[in-house]
């Protein structure tokens, strides 16, 4: 084999949307113009969706905490659900400015399984024996998670299992998860 075709395969293993591939969607290719729509205005206590204001493929879908009453939160873990003919979730996810705002280390994972196409399950949680965080004043970024468009159509992106826990793992019952964003391809 060539010293291209090696760096070819190289480069499509990595990363796979450079070829054609981009986040294990069933779809043809990238669709373009891929809009997101319904967000909810950020709000005490409450985790939501907040959608960039321009199109394109792939969008980043961001989840935003609007102001917490409770000071201890740990750790937040959720399940998006969408139309994996429609979107597809297109790694990497970016961790915000929440639960690391104090210098603290965090820990993230964000993904689909084989099995379930349709559900990304994303975790970000604190590291160690620390205290959780709350926050005052404006609202930051839990996370960002970019999306493709693969198939014409619309899809939501709804939360599911959705709880924020204390430094114990107990689930703070404050905290709400808003309801859907709507995705659309042309």
């Amino acid at each position: 084999m060539s010293a291209g075709r090696v760096t070819a395969a190289l480069l499509c293993a990595l990363l796979p949307a450079a070829c054609g591939g981009g986040g294990g969607g069933g779809g043809s290719g990238p669709v373009p113009g891929l809009t997101c729509g319904g967000t909810v205005a950020s709000a005490r206590d409450l985790v939501r969706f907040d959608c960039p204001a321009g199109s394109g493929s792939p969008i980043a879908v961001r989840v935003m905490i609007g102001e917490t009453t409770p000071t201890n939160i740990y750790g937040i873990k959720f399940d998006v659900v969408f139309n994996p003919a429609v979107v597809v979730f297109d790694p990497p996810a970016i961790e915000g400015d929440f639960l690391d705002q104090d210098g603290n280390g965090t820990a993230m994972e964000a993904g689909t399984q084989s099995n379930d196409p349709g559900r990304l399950v994303v975790s970000v949680t604190r590291v160690g024996a620390v205290g959780g965080v709350g926050l005052t004043g404006a609202e930051k970024t839990v996370v960002t998670l970019p999306f493709m468009g693969v198939g014409s159509g619309a899809t939501t992106l709804a939360f599911e299992n959705a709880e924020a826990v204390d430094p114990t793992g107990t689930p703070l019952a404050g905290i709400q998860f808003s309801g859907p964003v709507n995705l659309t391809s042309p």
